[in-house]
Formats: C-alpha cells, structure tokens, sequence
C-alpha cells in the first residue's frame, strides 16, 4: 500500500496539496491526506495563495521573458514552480505550462532538486533523500512503523499492532521487515508521492493464517468512511484529508514482484472491511476466491491496498473486475489500457489546469511512455476528454455513465494510434490534447481517456503513470487604459462633450500592458464621430515592452470631429477588448479679439481693483489678461511668455493659475465673465487675449485704465498719508534714540522707529550727494537689539509699498535680511539680498526666498546689488493686480514681477518693522536711510519723489 503526503516542509508542502493527498498508513496500507478530496468537478488548487499568480505574473513573467530572449533557453517563472507544475517563458515570447501526473522536484534549502526517494537515516528514522512527501519508516525496535507529515507540521503516526518490529533490510527506496508475521515479510516503499506498504505473504500457510483474516495496522487521531467509488477517506481534523483506494494483492506468476503484478493480469482485489480507525483485510478469503475462479497461485503473494493520490492522479478501469478501483500512486508503474481476452481496460490521467484560465492554449501535447505491448492485433487507442468524475472510479460506475449518457466523452482528440506489435521496447508517445484542452479552459482540471477503437479488435498496451501536460499559451494583452492624447495634451473627450484640439496630426497614447510580460503592442483605430464603423486610419505601436504605447494620426481635417480607440496585440494574439472612444474635435482657428468694458462711471484709482466685463467668441475657453504701466499703444504687445497658451500644450487651469506676468480666467457661460484689475500708475493700461479650447490664442486688445482713455484725465494717485516714514536726510547727527514718524499727517497713529544703544547714532553718509546726513548702520548691530519700529507699519496682507535708501557693504555668501515685518500669525514682508547679488522683496511664511515657488510663499527677485554705493529700492504688493513688482530707482516700470496670492491663515504680518534681523549670518551689513513703509500702491510721481528723498504724501 502507498503513503501519500502533502509534500516537504514549506513552500513544497503547500504545492504539493494541490496535485497529491497527504497519506498515512491505513488498515495494513496506507492513507492519502489532503486539504479536500477530489470530486466530480472539483479542481487542483495551487500552490501558491489564489491571488498570487495575478499580482507577480507582471514582475516575474517579465523577468522570465526577458531571460528567455537573452539566453534562447526556457526560463521558469519565479513563484510558479511546484513539485508537479511549472510555468516556463520560452524565447519566442509564449508561455508554457507544464504539470506532471507524479512529483518531479522538491525545494531544499531555497533550490528546486530533482525527487530521490532513496532512504538514508535521518535521527532515529529512515527517510527519503528528497521527497515532495514527508514521510519516514521505523529503524525497528518498536511498534511505531511510519509517520507521515501534516500540512499543520505535525507527524501522524501508522502503528504495527502485532509487537516490535524488527530492524529492517534497506536497498535503495525499499525497508524490508522480515518476518513481521510467520511468513510474512512487510516492505515499506519510499515513492514520489509518499509511500506504499506492501505485505510479502510467502506461503500458503501464511495466507491462511488466522491473523491475515483481520490485516491492518492503526491509524491514529483520524476516523474513517468510504464514499461511492469504495475510496477510503479518513477526517485527520481540520481541513486534512487522507484519502486510500480500494486494497489490491498479486501473485509472482510469469515474473511478478512485490512492484507489479507478472502477465496482463490486473491485480486482484482484496476482500475488506473499514472501521474507524483501521481497513481490515481478509486475505485468506481473498485467495480462496480466486483459487476457486482461476486456480492455481503462485507464492509468494503480494498485498498492498492502493492509495489516490488525489487532484493530479492516474488509474485505469477493468471489465474483469468491474468493481475495482485502479486508482494508485504507489510503488506500482503500470496502466493498462486495450483487449486480451476477458481483460477491457480504460486508463485515465486528471490535470489540474486552473492555471490556464483566461488563457489562449495554442497547442497542448500529454506526454507518456509505452511500457510494453502485451497483446498486439489490429486495434488501437484513442485520447478523448472525460467527466470530470470522481478520480479511481471503477468500470462498472464508467459504464453506468456511459449507459446514462453523461460520462462526458469528447470526440477523439486525434487519429488512433496503433503503434509498434508485441514484445516492442518502452518508448515515449506524445498525444495532441490541443483541442481538449482548449475546451476545458475556465476548469479547474481536466481529465484524459484512453481507451480501444473497437471492442472486436484486441490490443493490450501498459503505461507509464508518469505522465506530463504541457500546454503553450498565450495569454491575452490586456485592454488598454489611461487614453489620452499626447500632443496637444488634452483628455479625452465623450461623444457628447470632445475634446478640443488645435492640430492636425494629433499624438495620443494609452498604457499597454501584458499579462505575460512580454512584447507588447496596441493597435490605433481613428473614425469620424458621425461613422465609427468606417475607419479613416489605422497604427500600430510596434511591439516593445509593456507601457505607453503612441501613435500619431496626420492629416486632419479643421472643424472634423473624430473618435479613436485602442485594442492591444502580442506576437500572436489581439487584446482582450478596446479602450473607450475618445472624442476629440479639430479646430486650428484663432478666436475673435475679445471686447473688454468699463462700468459706466468707473472711478480710476492706482491699486484699486475696477471690474472689467470681457466678452468673446462661443469656443472660447478663457482669458489671459495683465497690466502696463503705460498708456494704451497700437499695435498691442506680444503676449507675454508666461501668458502665451500653446495648441501643443495642456491648457492652463484657468481657475487656479498664477504666473509672474500674467493672470487667467475662466469664461463664463455664454455671457460676459468679469475680471478685476487695478491701474499701477496714472496712466496704465490692461491687455486682453482669449483663448480657446483648442489653444488657439487671439491677439491681445488694450483696455485703458483711466477715465475715458483720455491721456489728460490720468487715474488718481493713491492716498498714502496713512503710512509711515523716516526721514532721516532732514534730520542731523546724532540721531535721537527714537526716530520720530515723519509723515505730518498720522497724528496720534504716528510710529516712532528705536536706535538700540548698541547701534551707533552718529554715523553719516552722502546718500543725497553731496550733502551729508545721518544713517542707520548696521555693521555694529547685536542680535536682540535691532533697529525696529514701535508697532506694524502696514498690514501685509493689503496692498503696500516698501521703500528705502540702502548702501550694501557687501554681497554675502548667504542671504541677508535687510528689514522684515512679520507678526503672531504665518505672514511675513521681508527686503533680502540673495547671495547671487539680486534683491529680493518676499511675502510668506517667516524662512521665504528666492528659491520658494508657491504663490502664497515666494519672492519677486531683481536688479543688481552694487556694494559701497546708494540705490533706492522699492517693493509693492499690489493686491488688487495679485502681484509683487521690485523697483530699483525712481522708474515705474518694475526690474521684476511675480504673482502672489495670500495664503491661508493669518498674514498680516502684524509685529514691527526691524532692520538688520539676526541670526548673523544672515544679517544685512551695509548703511539705510529714508525707509517708507505706506499702504496702498506708489505711482509714478510718488516713486520720483521719493526717489528725490521726499516724502509721498499729500501736499
């Protein structure tokens, strides 16, 4: 009898119980355990987690293939090995799936090694050297006979219930126990899938012993019942199975051994009863059977009850015995399939093949080896698809479901096969199952017959067990996803709602992948909207690596709208579908010049916002706009480059985006869409340029932002007399240690600025060359006594206009801060010098510079520091217009702009102004004087006059 086990430790093990059933000793024989027993319909499961072979097929195939194609040699997949299946790239891109009917490799130590099932001692035991089955036999010298390893880990244990046994002969595979009972030898058979138990019964006197009426051995911790083919299955606990055929003895007629019956004879079937925890075998009564039927028997006898090895298995059915099952994984090679005389035989093999599911089989081959010839005549054999039945089923249980009609029969896979006459050598015989297997693709396993053409034409041939499926396949491409198009960049578009774009070639492109990791392509299909089945082009990719995938459609036409799709392609194999249509709409026209309006009555104020109605075309996507400080001029500007739209680009988000120069709206519906803006100086000028969805731009047309465009009415200045100044060319040496405000209008909101007593309040300078004055200095200032005002001068979150007079010793190697407001919350106004020489005025959070990017925490940066010498600096946050201008001297046209939005959260900036912050290594050294800090925005005049060191408030 055979032992079957759930395979070696790890990873092994688990594979194993998707193609054997774990076997302990059962009745004298042996048990086959497993996660569940096979049943009609029931599948092999694998033996990796069932998610497995869909989340590493991309990596591992993948790797797979590309090793295949480098060395022109199989490569197994990674994680797709067991001891009875692998998954193979091959080099010219397919698949392959092979499964074999016994074990062929065990994993040790991380390596898969072939199967050796010779028995060396192992602790106290004796066990096989690489065995997809743990399995081990006693040495002797105790009751304990075999143990056979649980998925759980834990070993279950076969005992001998007649005594000790005695030390055993090994050779190779084989533990001989002499004389276990008087005549009576026990071998214990190391195979692939477990082991068999075979009882050597040497006399006559010996089979009619007494003791062999009952022959069985106890099978612990695991209760016992048959089921409708007289498979013995035992309940171990939990999910494990053991599963045992039905008991078998031979003779050693015509050369029979304790492996294989002699002759064409079938081995016999044993006379049995089960029980809870044992098979007990009357072989007394079963050779007086078939004494009575045939006569003589040869001694000695060999009884060994059959073990199933499960979900990958091989049996045959016998019309001589027509309620004996065949279905055995022990030490016996041999099916029979063919005629000679009373003998009719059907031989099977079942395969798992979930692995195949969602697959494309392109050719399948079984491939077995012909052992012998017993009986050659005309007849011949032929390979169909059966069931699935319920594996070892009998003759009779087959010719009942033939008789019903439901023995699921195909036709034959190929022609019969006649092959060579009697007395031929073993050869090997592959079989085409192309076609059934591409039938049974989506189950989880597939059954083979082999079986005679005709009853009247006798051939009796033996089979190997050892059998091997191996199917190519392809798998096919995935659908493609993430369509888009490229250039322009746009997504798509519905058929309801298409995309817009402004070229006629147009780039798009999808993301293609494989599931078997190979070359891959995707297939472009272009029709016009109105008429998608008639297509105007059709690209391919080309096949390369899984991934973006692109073509180009050309020559297409203005105003057409068109709609394409994707579908993937291998080497051999369309996709598995299409992506969506994508919709798209050719426009290469420019839109109208848009019309911008005034309220009627505006008032025209530098730096406040006056909202502007702009209308234009329907196909109008938005509005690109910005402000000069110059009078309106014909021809208009150019664009400038961070307003330009491009139809080879994405369009900008007209909602969100900020850029240095310009701003964007959105169009509104069907009417007019409001934008604000705000005059930077008296006479000043907002440009216009619409855009549409196709990123066609229009010339840009002026709005003049003073009353009527009247050059003589220019916008008003803005009222500073709310800021605050320090004048200190007016003033003489030394300073006092408060600098009073000089504005003459701030009365009791006037803002003195303090001189710690650190900083020195005698030095002077010729800023206002040639007379000389009293400045600050700063190259003598301590960090906590810095030059600093007695509150906020602005509120930093309103438009405002810093400046100041400063003489930079030097340019540092990092930034240095010349003044700062920042207060409790987030905000902060700082004057920086950057280490590139540029000066910086920054709005954000309190560690702002130039190398900051988002728009609520940037810089505007600009104009050149020139060490030793005077320059007036000047920076506006200019609100209204979103925008931060730098201004060096008394020009009006800024050396730098950038666009600002207030962030989230308080920014204020609501503390004092200082000067010279540390730490200090980032302290500015140099000289300043006439710093001016007002709220609203500085035009023109103001700029000169302060430039001219006077004050820029109201006369």
């Amino acid at each position: 009898m055979n032992l079957l086990s759930s395979g070696s430790r790890g990873r092994a093990r688990i594979a194993l119980s998707s193609v054997c059933v774990l076997a302990i000793v059962l009745g004298g024989g042996a048990l086959s355990a497993s996660a569940s027993p096979v049943s009609a319909g029931q599948g092999a499961g694998k033996a990796l987690p069932s998610q497995s072979f869909r989340d590493i097929q991309q990596v591992a195939v993948s790797s797979a293939v590309t090793a295949a194609r480098a060395t022109g040699e199989p490569v197994p997949v990674e994680g797709m090995i067991t001891p009875t299946e692998q998954t193979l790239a091959m080099p010219d891109g397919t698949m392959q799936y092979e499964a074999s009917s016994l074990p062929v490799r065990v994993e040790q130590d991380g390596d898969w090694v072939p199967v050796d099932t010779t028995l060396t001692p192992v602790g106290e035991w004796l066990e096989p050297i690489a065995s997809a089955a743990p399995v081990r036999f006693s040495p002797g010298g105790t009751d304990q006979l075999a143990q056979v390893q649980a998925e759980s880990g834990e070993w279950i244990t076969e005992t001998w219930p007649y005594g000790i046994l005695p030390t055993p002969t090994v050779e190779g595979d084989t533990a001989t126990y002499a004389e276990v009972l008087p005549g009576v030898d026990l071998k214990m058979v190391a195979t692939k899938t477990g082991q068999a138990s075979i009882y050597v019964v040497k006399t006559e006197k010996a089979a009619q012993s007494a003791k062999l009426d009952g022959l069985h051995v106890v099978v612990e911790d695991a209760e016992l019942r048959t089921d409708s083919t007289g498979t013995v299955t035992a309940d171990a606990g939990g999910e494990s199975r053991i599963v045992a055929g039905q008991p078998l003895w031979w003779d050693s007629s015509e050369g029979g051994t304790y492996r294989e019956p002699g002759g064409e004879a079938p081995p016999l079937p044993v006379s049995h009863e089960v029980e809870t925890d044992r098979v007990l075998m009357d072989v007394g009564d079963s050779v007086a059977k078939h004494e009575k039927r045939d006569g003589e028997i040869t001694y000695p006898i060999f009884v060994d009850p059959d073990w199933s090895s499960g979900i990958t298995a091989s049996w045959y059915t016998d019309a001589a015995y027509p309620n004996q099952s065949y279905l055995s994984a022990g030490a016996s090679d041999v099916l029979r399939v063919g005629i000679y005389q009373q003998y009719r035989s059907d031989m099977f093999f079942q395969f798992p093949i979930g692995a195949l599911a969602g697959k494309v089989v392109t050719s399948a081959r079984l491939n077995t080896t012909q052992l012998a010839v017993a009986s050659s005549g005309a007849g011949a054999i032929q390979v169909h698809t059966y069931g699935i039945k319920p594996a070892g089923f009998t003759w009779a249980q087959e010719q009942a479901w033939n008789a019903a009609g439901t023995g699921g029969w195909s036709a034959p896979l190929q022609a019969p096969w006649y092959g060579p006459g009697l007395g031929s050598a073993p050869m090997a015989v592959g079989w085409n199952v192309t076609t059934g297997v591409q039938a049974k693709v989506g189950a989880s396993a597939i059954q083979f017959a082999f079986t005679y053409t005709s009853s009247s034409l006798p051939s009796r041939r033996h089979y190997s067990r050892a059998a091997t499926l191996i199917v190519s396949y392809n798998t096919l491409p995935n659908t493609p996803t993430a369509p888009m198009f490229t250039s322009p960049s746009r997504a798509c578009g519905t058929a309801a709602a298409p995309a817009v774009v402004g070229q006629t070639n147009v780039a798009v492109a999808v993301n293609q992948t494989d599931p078997d990791g190979g070359s891959v392509g995707t297939n472009f299909y272009l029709a016009k909207a109105g008429n998608l089945g008639a297509l105007v082009q059709t690209l391919g990719s080309g096949l390369a690596a899984g991934g973006t995938k692109t073509v180009t459609f050309t020559g297409l036409v203005d105003g057409e709208t068109y709609a394409w799709r994707g579908r993937g392609q291998d080497t051999t194999h369309h996709g598995t579908g299409y992506s969506e249509w994508c919709y798209f709409t050719v426009d290469t026209t420019k839109p109208a010049v848009p019309v911008v309006e005034a309220p009627t009555g505006a008032s025209y104020v530098v730096g406040t916002g006056i909202p502007l109605s702009v209308t234009g075309a329907s196909d109008v996507a938005g509005y690109v706009y910005w402000v000069t400080p110059t009078q309106l001029v014909s021809p208009a500007p150019p664009v400038p480059a961070d307003g330009t739209v491009s139809v080879a680009a994405a369009l900008p988000n007209c909602a969100t985006t900020v850029t240095n120069s310009v701003r964007w709206a959105c169009k509104t519906g069907s009417g007019a869409t409001t934008v604000t803006v705000a005059p930077t100086d008296s006479l000043s000028t907002v440009w216009v340029s619409a855009y549409d969805k196709a990123g066609n731009q229009s010339a840009p047309t002026g709005h003049p932002l003073y009353p009527g465009g009247n050059t003589g009415t220019p916008a008003a200045a803005a009222n500073l007399d709310a800021g605050h100044a320090w004048q200190l060319t007016t003033m003489s040496s030394p300073l006092p240690e408060a600098i009073p405000d000089s504005n003459p209008w701030i009365g009791a909101n006037a803002i003195d600025l303090m001189i710690p007593a650190t900083a020195s309040t005698t030095t002077t300078d010729l800023p206002d060359f040639p007379v000389a004055s009293p400045v600050l200095s700063t190259n003598v200032a301590t960090a906590g006594y810095e030059i600093t005002s007695l509150a906020a001068p602005v509120d930093a979150s309103q438009s405002f206009s810093f400046s100041l007079w400063v003489k930079p010793a030097h340019v540092a190697p990092m930034p240095q801060i010349i003044a700062i407001q920042r207060g409790p919350g987030i905000g902060t106004m700082q004057l920086q010098i950057t280490s590139t020489g540029k000066y910086a005025f920054c709005l954000g959070e309190e560690y702002v510079n130039m190398s900051n990017t988002a728009r609520d925490n940037n810089c505007v940066t600009g104009g050149t520091v020139v060490p030793s010498t005077w320059q007036m600096v000047t920076g506006i946050w200019d609100a209204a217009n979103q925008q931060l201008r730098l201004h060096i001297g008394n020009s009006i046209t800024p050396v730098a702009v950038n666009g600002h939005v207030n962030g989230s959260g308080d920014r204020t900036a609501s503390g004092r102004l200082m000067f010279a912050p540390g730490p200090d290594s980032l302290r500015f050294i140099g000289l300043i004087t006439n710093p001016v800090m007002v709220p609203g925005v500085v035009d023109h005049a103001q700029l000169a006059r302060l430039a001219a060191f006077e004050l820029p408030f109201t006369d």
